[in-house]
Parts: C-alpha cells; structure tokens; sequence
C-alpha cells in the first residue's frame, strides 16, 4: 500500500479553501483582500492572525505563527502531518489511502484495554451481565446508547480479564501498567462486579475506564482506572470525541460533571456535552475546549460542592478567555436527574437562560449574607468592585456600578474611585518567537525566494540571470523551489510548504514568507535584488582573488589578478546601472 505522494498532498491542498477550514476552527472576519481572527496559537486578545485565501497562508504578526491549512490543522489538532492531511481530505470530501500506520511504543497497552472493552461490552448481553443490564434499563439507559457508549459489565470473578489477556499473550506488567490488573498474593482484575463506561482519548481510542456499582453494597460508587501512560485523567474529557463537531455544529458545548450525566444528555437528543469525571478543568482540559472556538456551557451538580466547582472552573475558563456561560438547574442534584425529571425540551430552555460568569458570581457573593445589614452589604459591594478590576468591559462597569448605587443608595464616585484604587491584574506577556538577526545579503536572499515562491517567471529569471545563492542554506531553498516548479511545472507557496523539504529548512521557509508576506511584488524591485546578489557574488569573488594576490611573487600573475578585479569591479558597476 503505498504512502500519500506529494502529488496527492498537493491537489488536497489546491482542493482545500484555507479560509473556510481555518473558519472550522475559529471565526474569521474579512478586512480588505484577507481574513483575520485571534490567534490560538498564543493568548490572543486582539484579532492578529490573517488568512490569505489567494496564498493558502495565514500567519499571526505577533506569536509569528504561519504556514498552510495542513500545519494549522496539525498544530491545533496536536497531531502528525499526515494526520492534518487526512483530516483535510475529509472535509473537502477526498477519500485517500496513506498507507500510514500509527506506531507506539504503547500500542500493546491500546490493545489491552480495547479488548477488555470488548469483553466487558459482550459479557454485559450474556446471563452473567443480566442484572446489570436491568439495572441499566431501570435508569433509563436504552440498548442504543448501551452500544453507542460500548458500555460493559465486569464479572465478579477474581481474575477473568487477566486470565483472557494472559492467555492471549499480554506481558503482566503491560495489564497492571494499563490499568487493567492489579498485583496482591497473585494477579487480579481491578473491576469486579461493575458496570464499565470506556473512556476514551481526544482521537477516540478507548485508554480506561470508570466502572460502577449496580447493587446495593457498602463500596465505593466509582472505580477509575488509575493514571496509566495513555489515560491522564487531566487531558481527557468524557465524551470529547464524540461531542467536538457537533459543538461545533451547533456552536456550543456543555460541561457537566459525571459520566452519567453526559451519558443522559446525549441520550435525550443533546450530543454537544463532555464530562470532566469529576476532577477541576486543568489546563489541558481548557485548551481542548478552546479548540472548539464555541461558547461553553458549564453545568456542575446543584449542591454546595457544584457551586464550588462553578468557581473553580469558571475561574480557569474565564482567565482562558473562553466565551462562558453558566447553568444551574433547579429542582435536581444533577442533569442526570433533571432530565429524568423533567425532559429534553426543559433542560433545552434552562441552557437557552444560562447566565453568565460574572452575573453568577454576583449572586453567589450574596449568599449567606443579610443585604439588610451594612456590614454584609460592605462585604458584598468590595468582592462586587474585585470582580470589576478584573473586566476590561467599560459598558460592564458602568452598569454594575449605576446598579450598585441605586440598590444600596452609595455615591456612584466612591464606588467608582474604588476601582480606580485597586491595581488592575498584570497583562501576562506573550512569548514571541526570536527571529535571528539577518544580515543585509540574507535579507536580500530571503525577498529573493519569497519572489520565487509566488510567481514561476522570477524562477525562471533567477535560472537565467543567477541560478546560484552564495550562502548554502539560502541556495538549498532556492533548488528545492525549482525541483517543485520542475516536477508540477507551477509555483504556490501553501503547496510548496507541503513539498518533502528538510525540518531545518521548512522552519526557515516559514520565516521567509513570515518576514515578506507584506511587500508588494514588482518586477523592477526584483531585478534590483538580482544586481545585488550579482554584486555579492562580486565582491566573495574579489576577496578571494586579493586573498590569492598576497601569497603570489611573480609580477605577471599578479598583474593578471589585478585585471580580474577590475573586471569584477566594472561588472558591479554595471548591474548597479541596470
């Protein structure tokens, strides 16, 4: 089975509109010729990432960030080149073979636990799983999402799983390092007489699971499978795989915080949610939610520990930038039980009323306080004005403070002075890339390639006039650009970056266009910087022969090398003119 060729790459790359792919992921909004939007390749604030769809480029003018729809899609998506390019194909409807198979140093581990899925899942349908799977229809857990979830049950067998993976060749230590056994006297299964809810990382492969109890015995409700070299519990979320593009179809997602309670949304019709399985949003959790560039809709249990959580994580959210919503439902300890309670089209009008973070936080600083007593008034009205030196939203301000005066009968300009008092957060700086320090003839190189790289007549020109760069890195560029044009006999720059060239100088590519994309292309300009090469190659070649001239004696060679200089000197003289 052969492996994609460049060929191949590049038609999905012509096929594919950059603006309309990156437009998947974030919200691009037309300025002139391009497109911009915030980069999410940095904290961005301020839209600074622009989309060339005439070039198939975008770059960020702050973190420096560019490349073509393959390196945007791959390095959102933190996956391989060639998983970018298959993902591409997808969404431009082209069915391709790689040829690619996934290699990892843990794929036994992948293995493992995907057959104790299927174990799990086929031991739930036999006489064995009976009881479990009457429980399950008792919460209202239809066959459907039974098989959708690959929801299992584990026998109350001491070792059956060990045994079966055993048997089948499985190293001990790779079942205890995944999770699936645990070592006491003797090997043993870690799940026993539970209900198994796989789950699964960003890219869908089961790495673990969280199992339940389904009888009435004094255990832990919950059981997870422990962190393992492919389950880390903070950069998964439950249900992710399966959520991501229908939030992105109906541009928003919901976090709750059990398994169970995504397993009952999705099950009502609603299948943009993911489960954070009870721990805080880590970092890795919120860039996964960032990718998907849609309002979240943060949903934690209706008790004390929800409201907790609802600070907790909508702290982390809120300081990520992220477009936040709040959703407490009332009447139910969680979406679990609303919907059982209630139904869809309730919970769809609770989410369509979800707050936001800040208007929560204003009525959760009002718990257990008597806004009838000064001193709990004070109290509120102070966390209310921190809330505010956080906000960069002057129409904000503005409103809380007109509420707060009017409600509590407070001088606009004391509470307005407070703010003014109060040191505004520190503006975390953004690390941008360090571009080396180029020198005038590198800079003359790299407008020179970045001429080639948009229009085959300057390829053409720099055969006839130049065809060689006296520095090897720029020079290796300037072949690689010619054997594209050579082999598809066109030039784009998007392709081009797609084209088999070393990691050292696709990074050096990058920079080129990064450092050019602003110039305008004129022939006149480009002669000029061909003179100048010329004169550069002059004026090596003149150092050279002074260099030979010192260790000669003889007169006549002398002489003859002097002529060569001059030569060299009325050429440079010449292409100045020109």
């Amino acid at each position: 089975m052969a492996v994609l060729d460049n060929g191949e790459i590049n038609r999905i790359q012509q096929t594919a509109n950059i603006v309309e792919i990156i437009s998947s992921y974030i919200t691009l909004e037309k300025k002139g010729k391009n497109y911009f939007g915030m980069c999410p390749f940095h904290d961005d604030h301020n839209p600074s990432m622009s989309v060339s769809e005439e070039k198939g480029l975008f770059t960020c003018f702050v973190c420096h960030k560019t490349g073509n729809v393959f390196s945007f899609v791959q390095d959102y998506e933190n996956i391989s080149f060639i998983e970018a390019v298959k993902i591409v194909a997808n969404k431009v409807g082209i069915e391709i073979e790689t040829g690619y198979k996934e290699t990892s140093k843990y794929s036994k581990h992948y293995e493992a636990v995907d057959l104790a899925l299927k174990f799990y899942q086929n031991n739930l349908k036999s006489r064995d799983g009976t009881k479990a799977h009457e429980y399950l229809k008792k919460r209202g857990i239809t066959d459907e999402i039974i098989e959708e979830f690959n929801i299992g049950y584990a026998s109350n067998n001491y070792d059956t799983i060990t045994k079966l993976l055993t048997n089948k060749g499985y190293d001990e230590e790779i079942l205890i390092d995944a999770g699936l056994s645990v070592r006491g006297q003797t090997l043993y299964d870690l799940f026993r007489n539970r209900i198994t809810f796989p789950i699964h990382n960003p890219n869908g492969k089961p790495v673990g699971f969280s199992a339940r109890i389904y009888e009435d015995v004094k255990e832990a409700k919950y059981i997870n499978t422990k962190e393992t070299p492919i389950f880390k519990k903070g950069k998964i979320l439950f249900n992710y795989h399966r959520a991501q593009n229908e939030a992105r179809r109906v541009k928003s997602l919901i976090v709750v915080e059990g398994q169970m309670d995504a397993i009952r949304i999705y099950a009502s019709g609603i299948k943009n949610v993911v489960a954070t399985m009870g721990t805080a949003l880590t970092g890795d959790h919120i860039k996964l939610l960032k990718k998907l560039n849609v309002p979240i809709i943060l949903c934690m249990d209706n008790d004390e520990a929800g409201e907790k959580a609802t600070i907790q994580n909508g702290e982390a959210l809120s300081k990520s930038a992220v477009d936040l919503r709040i959703l407490r439902l009332s009447g139910a300890k969680d979406p679990d039980e609303y919907i059982l309670k209630h139904s869809k089209e309730e919970f769809l009008d609770a989410i369509n009323n979800a707050i936001t973070y800040f208007d929560f936080k204003l009525n959760y600083y009002k718990k257990d306080k008597n806004l009838n007593k000064v001193e709990d008034v004070s109290k509120y009205i102070n966390q209310v004005v921190k809330e505010l030196n956080k906000s960069n939203d002057p129409i904000l301000i503005d409103l809380t403070v007109n509420d707060l005066a009017a409600n509590y009968g407070i001088d606009k300009n004391v509470l307005l002075n407070q703010i003014i008092k109060i040191e505004a957060p520190k503006v975390e700086k953004i690390a941008v890339r360090k571009e080396k320090k180029l020198s005038k003839n590198q800079k003359l190189s790299s407008i020179l390639l970045y001429y080639m790289m948009n229009d085959i007549k300057y390829i053409k020109l720099y055969e006839q006039e130049l065809s060689f760069i006296p520095d090897e890195e720029y020079l290796e560029i300037a072949n690689d650009i010619l054997a594209f044009y050579l082999k598809y006999n066109y030039i784009s720059i998007a392709d081009f970056i797609s084209y088999e060239i070393s990691k050292d100088n696709y990074e050096q590519v990058l920079s080129i266009v990064d450092n050019n994309i602003k110039i305008e292309l004129k022939d006149a300009d480009y002669v000029g910087i061909v003179n100048k090469i010329k004169n550069w190659i002059c004026e090596d070649k003149i150092e050279e022969l002074k260099e030979k001239q010192k260790n000669i004696s003889d007169i006549n060679e002398k002489l003859n090398i002097a002529n060569e200089i001059a030569k060299m000197k009325k050429r440079m003289c010449q292409n100045e003119e020109s």
